[in-house]
């Protein structure tokens, strides 16, 4: 049963092609945080300091120039941790329990 909990994720996106999201890592990079481990909360997610700055852009009129470079950043910087990282170094690691990695392994046992 623990090894259920632990291997579990409340990401849709993980859960259903095995791939971390764009946000991967960022709960547990504050977690890092909480302890005064910058360099692990960096490890975790290296953005994860534009977090605070989101309800900011949200309740401000934010140029769509503006949420267009954020969601640029955000997205150059999973592909650069995909490419780097997955699938074997935490926490950017493939979850053959995913859907996709399920059907993956029907046609390829």
């Amino acid at each position: 049963m623990v090894s259920l909990l632990t291997n579990f994720s409340i990401c849709i996106f993980y859960r259903t092609t095995g791939v971390p999201c764009p946000s991967c890592g960022m709960t547990r990079a504050f977690r890092e945080l909480f302890i005064a481990d910058i360099a692990g909360a960096f490890w975790y997610h290296p953005l994860f300091f534009l977090v605070p700055l989101l309800p900011l852009l949200i309740w401000e009129k934010t140029p769509k120039f503006l949420s267009s470079v954020l969601l640029g950043v955000f997205l150059v910087v999973w592909v650069v941790r995909l490419v780097l990282f997955f699938p074997h170094t935490y926490p950017m690691t493939f979850n053959p329990n995913s859907l996709f990695g399920l059907v993956r392994s029907l046609i390829f046992p």
